[in-house]
């Protein structure tokens, strides 16, 4: 119900759509920093999970938190153990967690300084040999989609929503639809790329793996809604 009364809204307002999505979230960054830095409770709370240990982090979690993880987001929403800006920092101690898991978010951010950052910190909180894994939209799918003849195979795919063939006028602006996401996507990944920005951020052991399969600690807990279209990448500390 709330996408939906976005989706009517934004583009309604006497303002660039993409500039006001852009400003309503560099607004509640500058807000979650600021009480992290100077509101006793969020302060308080930030320096007890920053002294915990063994844990598993669900970052960009959205209202999917987990029980018993540590669930990070920017947002409040149902499950959210801490809002944080994890493009800036994770609100977590060095070595502190077993695995790292990160589901469609990671295409949220900006490439050449949001992207690393949140990789180094991945890295800073793992312990050695913790795993992080990674599941973004997968762009090789949909350029195959787009190439086939007619919309199967892109409906057997799916957007995340709506049957793409009765939501989309075209096949391209489908994929539009996946890689920009209206301002809050920067483009896609293959696997190949995937890896070599993991390996650049210094992870090792890179793998690709499948839905619900892998070395996750505890095991995976990836979402069905995104099965069809999504890379699944694991990586070592």
């Amino acid at each position: 119900m709330k996408q939906r009364l976005g989706a009517w809204l934004v583009p309604r307002l006497p303002v660039n759509p993409w500039t006001f999505r852009a400003v309503r979230v560099e607004l509640n960054a500058a807000m979650v920093r600021l009480l992290g830095h100077v509101h006793p409770g969020w302060v308080a709370r930030r320096r007890a999970l920053a002294r915990r240990k063994d844990l598993l982090v669900n970052i960009g979690c959205g209202p999917f938190g987990q029980d018993g993880w540590v669930n990070l987001d920017l947002f409040p929403a149902p499950g959210v153990t801490l809002r944080a800006d994890c493009r800036r920092d994770l609100p977590l101690g060095d070595g502190s967690c077993r695995g790292i898991y990160i589901e469609h978010y990671f295409e949220h951010l900006e490439p050449t300084r949001d992207r690393p950052r949140l990789l180094s910190e991945c890295r800073r909180c793992l312990e050695e040999g913790g795993v992080l894994r990674i599941v973004v939209p997968d762009m090789r799918k949909y350029i195959e989609a787009y190439m086939a003849p007619g919309w199967d195979v892109l409906n057997a795919i799916g957007c995340g929503g709506e049957r793409p063939q009765t939501s989309f006028r075209t096949k391209i602006e489908a994929l539009n639809h996946v890689f920009v996401q209206d301002g809050e996507h920067y483009g896609g990944f293959d696997e190949e790329y995937l890896r070599l920005v993991l390996e650049e951020a210094g992870f090792r052991d890179v793998e690709t793996m499948a839905w619900r399969q892998g070395n996750f600690p505890g095991g995976c807990i990836d979402r069905e809604q995104h099965r069809t279209y999504s890379i699944y990448m694991e990586a070592r500390r």
